[in-house]
């Protein structure tokens, strides 16, 4: 039977919408318990510190930066800092490395910006016009880059 517009609902009618209401928030929430898609570019503001970047190469994965770790582990320290302002920064002030390649690899990314679209950042140090795009996804101090061209996926641990 069709419901006037304006007449109230049936008791049994609200009753199984607050149940499907029910069901279905917590069908998502046991699909994906802890995994937010980063959309507001609020969640990927903040101080990171990498913590894996597979690649595929020539059919096998590896980890780039344990093996960085293993030749440079100073490198541990380095922060990657995403700030409100849009720019992308890498800090390597607080690692043990030596001076000449903190000042290099500070300068690779002292241009950087970065934009958040969707599920989805990219970083850039020439507005744009060349970038890099990833999937992104926070899950509370724990942000995941999924390359779209390639490019691996790092994550990202939140740094203190």
């Amino acid at each position: 039977m069709k419901r006037i517009q304006g007449e109230p609902r049936s008791r049994t009618a609200n009753t199984f919408g607050a149940i499907f209401r029910t069901l279905a928030a917590s069908a998502c929430m046991v699909c994906v318990p802890s995994l937010a898609v980063a959309g507001p570019s609020e969640d990927v503001v903040g101080r990171w510190k990498l913590t894996s970047h597979t690649v595929v190469f020539g059919g096998q994965s590896f980890d780039s930066h344990a093996a960085l770790l293993q030749q440079r582990p100073c490198a541990a320290a380095i922060i990657y800092d995403v700030r409100a302002d849009k720019s992308f920064r890498l800090d390597a002030s607080a690692s043990a490395c030596d001076e000449k390649y903190k000042t290099v690899q500070e300068k690779l990314y002292s241009k950087t910006k970065w934009k958040v679209e969707g599920n989805r950042i990219t970083t850039s140090s020439t507005n744009f016009s060349v970038g890099q795009t990833y999937t992104v996804a926070v899950a509370g101090n724990r942000m995941t880059w999924a390359g779209t061209e390639g490019q691996g996926t790092m994550v990202f641990q939140k740094s203190r």
